[in-house]
């Protein structure tokens, strides 16, 4: 493959469906242990019983869903392309697999009971783009329904971790030689040359990546009709098989806020 530029999350994930690997749209590699560690955490703050409908939004691989399946009435994902949905829907039978945005979810309003959106709105564009899928989330759960908000980071992990951001393959290479020296400058010019013929896939990727303080964020959340009930560092394996913390990112656990009836006459 060519080198390829993206400006959002939506092409981004969009072009990771068209490897050969599902487990590529989980955001994670072909990291299919971390995968299920992150998401039996998940699935262990919901606790979904038989009466919930769970909605799963930025589902990717579709992995909590299967090992959803059985505990919840109902499983449902949500994908930002249709390309995604196909995958999904064949991998993992009998449940729900809609294509839509955070921002937009394609479901009706109070439908749901618990909610998992993990490592979504990192991706999202800008403040207003958070906003408006946290008030989507509190638009199609019902009162009282328990949600699951995962990784969303307390600093710019771009700037943090040195990644390049942009398109410009020369700025890349720049960004090669000053941040980790000759070696891999050498790397990358090797990856430029491979994908300039085909042999070789370089992705240039200059989408910002969003972030708040834990304060900032429950802010938000509340101000959206989220009521917060706790937070804590996100947790992963790494590829040891190690349990380690996320030095930036964190979860979040809400309730939505009861509707407040009118006072009797």
């Amino acid at each position: 493959m060519p080198i390829v530029k993206i400006t959002n999350y939506v092409e981004y994930y969009r072009h990771l469906a068209t490897l050969p690997d599902i487990h590529s749209i989980s955001g994670r590699g072909d990291d299919v242990a971390a995968t299920k560690y992150v998401n039996s955490r998940i699935l262990a703050a919901l606790d979904p019983s038989p009466d919930d409908v769970l909605l799963d939004v930025g589902c990717g691989d579709g992995c909590l869903l299967e090992m959803a399946k059985g505990r919840a009435k109902e499983c449902i994902g949500v994908v930002p392309t249709g390309e995604e949905q196909s995958i999904v829907h064949a991998a993992v039978p009998g449940v729900r697999i809609l294509v839509g945005l955070a921002q937009a979810l394609p479901l009706e309003s109070g439908s749901v009971s618990k909610v998992s959106c993990n490592s979504v709105f990192l991706y999202l564009e800008s403040e207003n783009a958070v906003l408006a899928a946290m008030k989507e989330i509190g638009r199609v759960a019902r009162p009282k329904a328990l949600i699951f908000i995962g990784e969303i980071p307390a600093a710019d992990e771009l700037t943090h971790f040195g990644k390049y951001k942009g398109d410009s393959v020369i700025g890349f290479l720049r960004h090669q030689l000053r941040q980790s020296g000759p070696r891999a400058f050498m790397g990358a010019a090797k990856t430029v040359a491979l994908s300039s013929v085909g042999k070789a896939t370089l992705l240039l990727n200059s989408a910002t990546i969003f972030h708040a303080s834990p304060e900032r964020f429950i802010a938000m959340a509340e101000k959206c009709g989220l009521k917060h009930e706790a937070h804590f560092k996100h947790m992963r394996l790494d590829r040891s098989g190690a349990v380690v913390e996320s030095p930036l990112r964190y979860s979040y656990i809400f309730s939505k806020n009861a509707p407040i009836s009118p006072p009797s006459v």
